[in-house]
Formats: structure tokens, C-alpha cells, sequence
């Protein structure tokens, strides 16, 4: 008897759950359901924009975030010394470097590093450069080679505007998170407390 009601009730309890489900989605008009697309991890940006759909990127040089990442090992991807690393590239501020330098670079944002793919937050992204001109030359006699611009990259990156800005929000953000848990522990800690008093 037991068995039998314990049965019903979980069929009573699916039930429930698929009418709440049909209700929440029939407020919602054809054609316009939620879903998730996932990115084109085939997309490109190319910088400067005028040039995009004109260029055979094939044999620019590739540049991923963890080369010049000081948060990672050699093993893990990073190809030139700390020093002159910095802490978590993202793509748009290589490309801020890029752009400084005057060398033509196409932006893949949805690329992902295959050294990170059993990570829980990759840093996604690559970007392609145009380094050498057709004879062999450096299209910059800064940065001639490409350890030497990923050297350039770990240097400048820190002293981006957008750099600072993105550090400034991440800080605002987690100050607000730690705000948020030290609300939350004293809301959990005065219904713990009340509950004792109550008792008494």
C-alpha cells in the first residue's frame, strides 16, 4: 500500500510540474520561444574593417591569450617569460596593441585554446596577424618576430585605458558579490537565532 501511494503521488507530483510548464510557455507567442544559439566559432573581425572579406589570412601568424597569460605554465600554453607577460589578455586588448602597431589582424572572439577545453573558465579567442610582407620583411621593425610581439603585447596590455577599465568593473562586481554573501550569511544567521529564541 505504501509503494502504491508513494507511486501516485510522484506521478501526481510530474504532473504538477508539466502544467506549471505549459502554463509558463503559453504566455509566450509563436516564433518566439527561448533558446540558446551558440557563437560561429568561425567568425572573424578584421581590423582595420576596410579590409575584411579581402585578405588570405591562412599564413598570418596565430597569438592566443594563454601565450602571453602570466597565470600560466609553459605546459599550459604560455610562450614567453613572466615578465613580460600579464595577468588574464583578452583578445580586444590585443588587438588594442595590434592596432597601436599598425599591423593588419583578424579577430576570432569565439576560438578556444585547445589546452583549455577541460577548464572551468577558458579564456576564449585568438588572433591572427599580419606580421611579414610578401618578400619576408616585418611590416614593424618593432616587433619582427613573433615572440617579440607577444612580448609587446604582455607589456602594453596593462597600460590599456580599456584594460583598466575592465580590472575596475571586475572589482566593482566582486564587491558587490561580497556584499551580497555577507547579506545573506546575516539574514541565514538572525532565522537561525530567532528560531533558537523562539524555542526557549
Amino acid at each position: 500500500v505504501v509503494a502504491m501511494s508513494s507511486k501516485k503521488n510522484k506521478n501526481k507530483a510530474k504532473k504538477a510540474a508539466a502544467a506549471a510548464v505549459a502554463e509558463a510557455t503559453s504566455t509566450i507567442p509563436p516564433g518566439e520561444e527561448m533558446f540558446y544559439v551558440a557563437p560561429d566559432p568561425n567568425t572573424k573581425m578584421t581590423r582595420p574593417a576596410s579590409l575584411a572579406g579581402k585578405l588570405d589570412d591562412s599564413k598570418f601568424i596565430i597569438i592566443w591569450p594563454a601565450n602571453i597569460n602570466s597565470w600560466k605554465s609553459e605546459k599550459e600554453g604560455r610562450r614567453v617569460p613572466k615578465t613580460h607577460c600579464c595577468d588574464n589578455p583578452i583578445v580586444a586588448e590585443m588587438s588594442e596593441v595590434l592596432t597601436y602597431l599598425k599591423l593588419v589582424h583578424v579577430i576570432e572572439p569565439y576560438k578556444m585554446y585547445p589546452r583549455e577545453s577541460g577548464i572551468a573558465r577558458p579564456m576564449p579567442g585568438r588572433v591572427r596577424v599580419q606580421l611579414f610582407k610578401e618578400d619576408g620583411a616585418p611590416y614593424n621593425l618593432e616587433v619582427q618576430t613573433r615572440r617579440a610581439l607577444m612580448m609587446k603585447m604582455g607589456e602594453t596590455i596593462p597600460k590599456l585605458n580599456i584594460r583598466q577599465q575592465r580590472i575596475a568593473a571586475h572589482g566593482k562586481a566582486d564587491e558587490a558579490r561580497k556584499q551580497q554573501q555577507i547579506a545573506a550569511a546575516a539574514n541565514t544567521a538572525n532565522r537561525k537565532s530567532g528560531k533558537k529564541s523562539g524555542k526557549r
